[in-house]
């Protein structure tokens, strides 16, 4: 019986395995890795023949894992975090080739931290390039998975294997346009608003963030929209009102008024998350200091305004 060349097994076709394994998709997977489908087809080729089984079936218009492929992607992830581990002690200059990072952040999030912060690194010579996604109520498995390499968030996920830092603190306050209305100054009166809702694609909002007594209380609301952004148009030249973070006001809501609510709320923590492969990565831990350092030098100023 031939023997299988197990040295034929190398990282980048295990990572594949790995990605149409949680897509169950070949076109997903070549779309979140950046190559065609024919280049993870071959590659699913070449690994079925070393591991002597289809690994994949296909089921209706998509594909199924086999038992084996199941049974397969502990012990692969474990080998990709191993082999990752072995650069972890190489000596890092930003300065020298390029850095990718995937980043799930809502808009809020994103558009507080990363705009000045890259501006920033690029002055600096640091051929950085991101990736955002929304991150909704993020779940530990996009780090797991290696979906993403951070993680912005009021809502960190928890396991054994996951990291966070506290960013900085926000709070609800209630946004207006003072052309059209006043602000609400009675529980009673905010209650009897008609009022904008942010309602993320995994139905969490903001409004979740108040206490349910307030929120048993609440009218339906008369507009939902997926992101913070969107609720500027909809706000403007109306009797509306949008309970939202306060430092939205730095970005997409300058001439909208804010007023704080007529009722106690809990302030809103951000953290920044990742997973424990990357932890003592000398080009993510960089990062992780850039990213700190940036909001430790801004938070005075975003309390002020």
């Amino acid at each position: 019986m031939k023997e299988i060349d197990f040295l034929s097994l190398d990282g980048r076709s295990l990572r594949t395995f790995l990605t149409v394994l949680e897509e169950l998709s070949v076109t997903g997977a070549a779309v979140r890795l950046g190559v065609t489908q024919s280049a993870v087809s071959h590659i699913l080729d070449k690994l079925r023949l070393a591991l002597g089984d289809p690994l994949f079936v296909r089921s209706g218009r998509g594909i199924v894992p086999t038992d084996r492929a199941i049974a397969l992607h502990d012990p692969i992830r474990s080998v990709l975090d191993e082999l990752k581990g072995l650069t972890n002690e190489r000596v890092f200059e930003p300065t020298m080739g390029e850095l990718d990072y995937v980043i799930a952040a809502n808009d809020y999030q994103r558009d507080l931290i990363f705009p000045d912060l890259l501006q920033a690194l690029g002055n600096e010579n640091v051929a950085i390039f991101t990736h955002f996604i929304p991150a909704g109520l993020p779940a530990a498995e996009m780090l797991r998975q290696d979906r993403c390499q951070f993680l912005v968030t009021p809502f960190p996920p928890e396991g054994p294997d996951i990291y966070q830092v506290r960013l900085f603190e926000d709070r609800l306050v209630c946004f207006y346009d003072k052309k059209m209305r006043k602000s609400p100054k009675t529980l009673k009166e905010f209650l009897q608003c008609d009022f904008i809702d942010v309602r993320f694609e995994d139905n969490q909002s903001t409004t979740n963030a108040l206490s349910s007594s307030i929120k048993e209380k609440l009218k339906k609301p008369k507009v939902t929209v997926p992101n913070f952004n969107a609720v500027y148009l909809f706000l403007k030249n109306s009797k509306m009102i949008s309970v939202e973070l306060s430092l939205m006001s730095r970005l997409g809501y300058q001439d909208l008024q804010y007023t704080e609510l007529p009722f106690k709320s809990r302030p809103i923590t951000m953290y920044l998350v990742w997973h424990r492969r990357n932890h003592t990565d000398p080009a993510h831990r960089w990062f992780r200091d850039k990213i700190q350092k940036f909001i430790r030098g801004k938070i005075s100023i975003w309390q002020q305004s």
